[in-house]
């Protein structure tokens, strides 16, 4: 019998798979499937928070945090920097590395990156 645990590191960023065997917690999970996306360690200030709320073009509204590393996402999708909520910053899509589900985004520029997660569609340990 495959141990659950053992299953679910197989999958993860090699990075990130180190940091679950070597038995650290305060972890992040993607709130679908409760995969490792990242660590409470991770969480930055940008813009002199780490969370804010912003309304898309389509009146969307979403309360992000920000991470410095999330090793449990997949970027995708050409950069953007049209209604970029980060002045100077580009985004792209953040989605889980395991289920897909749409997590935040990704934004970076020359000098510096961060992914910005949607805070209701993550948990905490």
């Amino acid at each position: 019998m495959v141990d659950v645990l053992d299953k679910e590191r197989q999958g993860l960023d090699p990075k990130l798979r180190e940091i679950v065997e070597d038995g650290e917690r305060n972890f992040i999970y993607c709130g679908t499937c409760s995969t490792v996306i990242a660590r409470n360690f991770d969480r930055i200030e940008v813009g002199g928070s780490h969370d804010h709320r912003f309304t898309n073009p389509y009146d969307l509204v979403f309360h992000i945090g920000c991470f410095a590393q999330a090793l449990g996402c997949t970027i995708s999708g050409d950069r953007v920097a049209a209604d970029t909520w980060f002045p100077g910053f580009q985004w792209q899509h953040a989605t889980c590395a395991e289920c897909r589900a749409h997590l935040g985004w990704y934004f970076d520029r020359a000098d510096e990156y961060f992914y910005g997660l949607i805070l209701d569609r993550i948990q905490n340990d």
